[in-house]
C-alpha cells in the first residue's frame, strides 16, 4: 500500500492502464478528504511558475490574462438571489475590485496541423471549431500544473485547440463566481471573432455542472448557444438525491456527504448561508445550481460519458430521459443526447487507463464531427 502512494494520478490520466490496488486506494484518499482544511482552500488558479515543463514534441500551451470585455451586458436574470451576486461581481469587475481577474489556458497538441499562431485567442480559419473545457476539481479548484498534460492530450485525441477558463473556486470565491468566471471567457472568445457555433463546451465532473450552467445563462441572457456540449461525469444535481449516492457510495470515490453538513460541497460551494436545511435544501434546486432542473429546451446537442459505479449516475440517467420526453412531447423539438455508462467505472477509473480512453476520445471527436 505505501508504494501506490507513489502513483502520479494526474499526469498520467489517459496514458497509462492502473496498477493493482490503485482504484481502492483512490476512493479511501476520496472518502477521508478535509473539504474545508487549509490544504483544499485552493481559492484561485495555480500560480503560473509552478507550470510544468512539457517538450515541444508534445504540444505548447499558453496562459493569458484578459478583461471583460468592454461594454459586457449586466446581468438580469429571474432567480433574484443570484441576480444581485452577479451584478455585485460585474460591478467588481467593471472598477477593477475584482480578486484574481481572468485568465485563460490554451493548448494545442504538437501532432496537429495548423496555419498561424496556433496559440492565438483568435480563430485560426473562418469554420475552426475549438473545444471550451470546463474543468472539475469539486468546485475548489480550476488549473492545476499537471493538467496540461491532459489538455495536449484531449487536443490530439479530439484534433482541436483546447481553451480552458481558469476560474476562481473554493471556499474563498462561493457561488457564482465560478460561473461568473466562464461566462466571462465566453463572452471574451466571441470578442475575439470566435461565433458561438465554432466553439464545442466540454465540461469534466462539477466542470459539467458549470458548463451547462453557463448555457442555462445564455438563455436567460437571450444570448444564443454553442454548437454542442460534451459531459463527463457530470454532477448535475446538487441536492444529492439520487439513488446512486447511496448505491454507489462504497465503489465510487466522491464521498457522500449530506448537504445538512457544513462540509458537503455543495455547502462549500454556495458559500455561507443562514438559511434552514428545508430551505437550502430547496435554494439547491435553483437551474443554475443544479442544471438537472433547468430548460432542457435551450440546450446545444449533448454528449454524456458516465459510470456504472459513480454516485452521479442516475442523475445523468434522469436529465437524459427528461430530454427525450421532451422530444417525444414537442415533436422532436429539443437538440439530440447521447448517454454513454462504462459498466464498472467510477468517478475516477472512468479517468484513468489509455484502454478506456481510447473509447471515450473517439466517441467525443465523432460527437464534434457530427457538429
Amino acid at each position: 500500500m505505501e508504494n501506490l502512494f507513489k502513483v502520479d494520478v494526474l499526469p498520467g490520466v489517459g496514458h497509462m492502464e492502473m496498477v493493482e490496488g490503485e482504484n481502492e486506494l483512490v476512493i479511501h484518499l476520496g472518502h477521508t478528504i478535509d473539504y474545508v482544511g487549509e490544504s483544499h482552500n485552493l481559492s484561485k488558479p495555480a500560480i503560473d511558475a509552478q507550470q510544468p515543463e512539457i517538450p515541444e514534441t508534445v504540444g505548447k500551451y499558453r496562459i493569458f490574462q484578459h478583461d471583460m470585455v468592454s461594454g459586457e451586458m449586466p446581468y438580469n436574470i429571474d432567480d433574484s438571489d443570484t441576480q444581485a451576486k452577479l451584478a455585485e461581481l460585474y460591478r467588481q469587475d467593471k472598477s477593477g475590485e475584482l480578486e484574481n481577474g481572468h485568465s485563460l489556458v490554451i493548448a494545442c497538441s504538437a501532432k496537429l496541423d495548423f496555419d498561424g499562431d496556433i496559440l492565438a485567442d483568435s480563430p485560426l480559419s473562418s469554420n475552426e471549431q475549438i473545444v471550451m473545457l470546463i474543468n472539475g476539481g469539486g468546485f475548489m479548484i480550476s488549473d492545476e500544473p499537471p493538467l496540461k498534460w491532459l489538455y495536449l492530450r484531449m487536443s490530439e485525441e479530439l484534433g482541436r485547440r483546447v481553451f480552458v477558463p481558469r476560474y476562481s473556486a473554493g471556499i474563498n470565491h462561493p457561488f457564482p463566481r465560478a460561473l461568473y468566471d466562464i461566462h466571462v471567457a465566453y463572452m471574451y472568445l466571441l470578442d475575439r471573432g470566435f461565433r458561438p457555433e465554432q466553439i464545442v463546451v466540454y465540461g469534466i465532473s462539477a466542470g459539467g455542472n458549470l458548463a451547462l450552467s453557463c448555457l442555462l445563462l445564455l438563455d436567460m441572457l437571450q444570448m444564443p448557444t454553442v454548437a454542442g456540449c460534451m459531459l463527463l461525469s457530470p454532477y448535475l444535481d446538487l441536492t444529492m438525491s439520487s439513488e446512486s449516492w447511496q448505491r454507489n457510495k462504497d465503489k465510487c470515490v466522491l464521498p457522500y456527504v449530506p448537504n445538512t453538513s457544513p462540509r458537503s460541497l455543495p455547502r462549500i460551494y454556495y458559500g455561507p448561508t443562514d438559511m434552514s436545511d428545508n430551505e437550502f435544501a430547496s435554494r439547491l434546486a435553483c437551474p443554475l445550481l443544479s442544471p438537472l432542473y433547468g430548460n432542457i429546451k435551450c440546450l446545444p446537442p449533448i454528449q454524456i460519458h458516465v459510470g456504472g459505479h459513480e454516485v452521479l449516475l442516475d442523475e445523468s440517467v434522469e436529465f437524459v430521459k427528461q430530454v427525450e420526453q421532451a422530444n417525444l412531447s414537442h415533436g422532436n423539438g429539443v437538440a439530440p443526447i447521447e448517454l454513454l455508462i462504462y459498466p464498472g467505472k467510477n468517478h475516477y477509473s472512468l479517468l484513468r487507463g489509455k484502454t478506456q480512453l481510447d473509447k471515450v476520445y473517439p466517441t467525443m471527436r465523432k460527437f464534434c464531427d457530427t457538429l
